[in-house]
């Protein structure tokens, strides 16, 4: 019986072949952006720590855009606030000239009707919504943003810690509301202890309102100082990620010319090898 040529033809050539064509396939892979590590098998701890920088930066994109909406919202509240501040100075002018005695029997209505202006005002700045549709001082417990890991921050102070319990004359307090309707009152038809009792109830207005927009540049802080964190974080995962999984181009063609230099030599001699007859065995 007549053996198959093929079995003397040599099979370690075939299999270095198929390998040869298997390493410029991946080499090609990384040629086209294909990361080094595409799969655990490729190097399982890289892996690992890659899987590890993809979640934290996740998070990190998570905690990006709470602190944007925190930014928004602080510096809204801020720019509201400078509102009451200013038109608590003006009601407190206009209060004094109510009470310099000097006025013509139409002045102290117009002054009145001035402060309950400025009064509304206040109720638009403090009923205003965010950029995000919620309420800008919202009622009960303050909203904690979120904004780094088991980091979190007030961006803006909520409704009662703007305008209620404010101290007034006698250790008594009151609303923002009542002090801005009881000064207009005081203008029309109080005297002078009934305007400097509503001159001391404007002065604890103001102190509250200026301690909220102090409180609202230490948020303002702490936020520049987060993004700064948080924008270093991402170039360094970035970084280290890349380091990773990317493949070095350079690298990859280098290795990929050499495979393909050996790979035609092993075809060559296959072709050798594959042309020999029974005839050149047997001699």
């Amino acid at each position: 019986m007549v053996q198959s040529v093929n079995r003397y033809r040599a099979p370690e050539a075939v299999s270095q072949q198929i390998l040869l064509s298997q390493l410029i396939a991946k080499q090609q892979a990384l040629v086209g952006g294909e990361s080094r590590i595409a799969n655990p098998s490729n190097d399982p701890k890289a892996w690992l720590e890659v899987a590890n920088i993809s979640r934290f930066q996740s998070d990190e994109n998570a905690w990006t855009q709470n602190l944007g909406r925190a930014e928004t919202r602080s510096s809204q509240a801020e720019a509201s606030l400078n509102t009451i501040v200013s038109g608590l100075i003006r009601t407190r002018e206009l209060l004094l000239q109510g009470n310099s005695g000097t006025l013509a029997p139409s002045d102290p209505e117009s002054l009145a009707l001035e402060v309950e202006g400025i009064a509304s005002d206040f109720r638009d700045a403090l009923n205003q919504r965010d950029n995000y549709g919620g309420q800008l001082f919202g009622s009960g417990p303050p909203i904690r943003v979120p904004i780094s890991d088991g980091r979190t921050t007030v961006a803006s102070p909520n409704m009662d810690a703007v305008q209620e319990d404010i101290p007034i004359s006698g250790g008594a307090t009151a609303t923002l509301d009542q002090i801005m309707a009881a000064t207009a009152e005081a203008i029309r038809n109080g005297n002078g202890a009934d305007r400097g009792d509503q001159l001391t109830a404007l002065d604890g207005a103001l102190d509250r309102i200026t301690q909220l927009l102090t409180r609202q540049g230490v948020v303002r802080s702490t936020l520049e100082a987060t993004r700064d964190q948080l924008d270093q974080s991402k170039l360094s995962l970035a970084g280290r990620k890349s380091e990773l999984s990317d493949a070095n181009v350079t690298e990859a063609l280098t290795r990929l010319q050499t495979l393909m230099t050996n790979l035609q030599a092993t075809q060559a001699v296959y072709g050798k090898v594959s042309q020999q007859t029974l005839f050149d065995y047997l001699r």
